[in-house]
Order: structure tokens, then sequence, then C-alpha cells
């Protein structure tokens, strides 16, 4: 049975301070991502930083004032890194049938082939296509109605829904710990199936990391990988990878470790840019000698402009 929540908040010196159970009533977390949330406080920004804990009557609460100000900026930077829907989106008749081509571009996918592996890794979270419709080459290729898309769209940028695309509110109590915060960096990819039970984070964490062991074997860094490809914490992705290769062996081949480097540098250049210092930061965050990640770093430039 789910424990009833007790928010309370008291004034000390003139100033409100609330509890954790308070702090998931009013943000709808679990009790595992307002967890986190505290956890990982170092990391935020120091002016809208989770506030730290105070004793009060031998409890913990956290200054109301300061937790808001957190809760703000967790917000509007979770939803700056949605990808934006192109405005023609909404500019279309909601009847209006387009490519699947088409549909990837107005929702700011890098090609048709992000819609196909929704299809495939995870039916019934993308809309369905409502029949076919010719292609720039001429061929029949895959149609969906605008208004699908459109509601997708809301539906992914949280409109309507609560964090991770929950209902505002108190939600059933979660495991503290690597699946909340998988969940907050997966929220976009959590929707139900049609018809079907929702994934969990960890379920479709697992499915990734057997697609990356699938395609490219697994190797000691494939954590740190798809930590910096999806993100959330390193030491959740262990975890994760650890789970999946209980139930299935890693029968692709093994990666070399400078090619495990170069693909973390490559990663690393995309993300950041090709900034100066990044050798050495990749070798504090990953270990390894900066001589070595040089080396990363140039053969990830290499990968992405071969012509250089």
């Amino acid at each position: 049975m789910t424990k009833a929540l007790n928010p309370q908040r008291r004034l000390v010196g003139g100033r409100a301070v609330v509890n954790r159970d308070w702090i998931r009533e009013f943000t709808g977390a679990s009790v595992g991502t307002a967890a986190r949330w505290y956890k990982v406080r170092d990391e935020q920004p120091e002016e809208h930083r989770h506030p730290e804990k105070e004793r009060v009557d031998g409890k913990d609460f956290y200054d109301e004032q300061q937790f808001r100000s957190f809760y703000t900026w967790f917000q509007k930077d979770k939803a700056s890194k949605v990808l934006k829907a192109d405005p023609e989106l909404y500019e279309l008749d909601p009847q209006t049938v387009v490519s699947i081509n088409k549909a990837a571009e107005l929702l700011g996918f890098a090609g048709a082939s992000v819609i196909r592996k929704y299809q495939q890794a995870n039916p019934g979270y993308f809309p369905d296509s409502v029949g076919e419709v010719e292609g720039p080459t001429g061929r029949m290729i895959q149609g969906f109605r605008v208004g699908d898309l459109q509601d997708f769209d809301r539906k992914r940028t949280g409109e309507k829904l609560g964090k991770a695309g929950r209902r505002p509110g108190p939600q059933p109590e979660a495991p503290v710990g690597r699946p909340s915060a998988l969940e907050e960096v997966l929220a976009a990819e959590l929707s139900a199936p049609a018809g079907g039970e929702p994934l969990t984070a960890t379920q479709l964490a697992e499915r990734f990391v057997a697609e990356a062991i699938d395609r490219d074997g697994y190797h000691p860094g494939l954590a740190a990988e798809l930590s910096v490809q999806y993100g959330g914490p390193q030491r959740s992705w262990e975890y994760v990878v650890r789970n999946t290769l209980e139930h299935r062996p890693a029968t692709a081949p093994q990666r070399t470790e400078a090619d495990r480097r170069a693909t973390v540098a490559l990663a690393a250049l995309q993300e950041r840019g090709d900034v100066r210092g990044l050798a050495a930061s990749l070798a504090r965050e990953h270990g390894g000698s900066r001589d070595v990640w040089e080396r990363a770093v140039k053969a990830a430039r290499a990968i992405a402009d071969p012509g250089a």
C-alpha cells in the first residue's frame, strides 16, 4: 500500500520551510525523483539550486522560496531540451496528410529514420500512419495526419501534463535511486503503447542497452557512452547494463578501448563543440591520461569530418 503523504510547512525566523512530502505534493514527483533533486544540487546553477536541508524538531526541512526558484528553473530547463516543432506544423490543416519525411521535418527530427525507430522499438508511442503518399522519388511512403502530429507534439512538450508525462499530483511510490534518475532523461519516450502497458524507464533503458550491444558489442565504457547519448547519471546506466547482461550474453564483437574512447570523444565534440581543453576534460571525467584522450579527440575529429 502506498504511504500517504504528510506535507508540512512551518515558519522559522520569518522564513517558510517545507518538508519532502510537501515538495512531492507540490510537484507530483516520486520519492526517488525528489531525493535525486537534492542529491545532485551541486550540479544545478547556484542561483537556482535546490535548498540545503535544515533540521527542525529533528526532521529535514527546506527553504520554500529557494525550492520554488529551483523548481521554476528545473521546469524551464527541461522544456528547453525538448525538440521544438517547426511553426508550420500548426499552420497546416489538421486533416492534411503529409509524408513521413515531412512529418520528421515538422517535428524537428533528424530524419524519417527517427520515426521508424519509434515504430519498431516502442509501438503506439508515435501516431499511426493513415496510409501512403508519394515520396520525393515517386515511391509510395508512409503518410501521417497533421492533427495527429500536432497532438503528439503537445504531448512531448508537456502541455497539460505533469513532469515525465504524469498528471500533476501525488504519484504511486517509485523505487529510490536509479530508475527515477532515468525517468527524467527518458521522459519524452515513456508514453504507453496503444492497448498495452506503459514502459518503465528501466525497461526502456534496457532496450537501448540491448540495441547498443547488438550493434557494437559490449565494452567497459558502454554505460558512459549511453550517459552521454541519452543523459542521466553514468551510475544509472551501469546499473541497467549489469541487469541487461545478466539476462542476455554479449555476443556481438568486442570493441577496443581506443574505439570506445573515440566514441565518447565524438559524442563530446557533438555536444560541446571542439572546445579548447576537451581532451583534458575527458581525462578527468573518464580516467586515463591526457595524451590518450588527445588521440581519441583526434580520431573523433576524423570521424566527424573525414575530409579534414
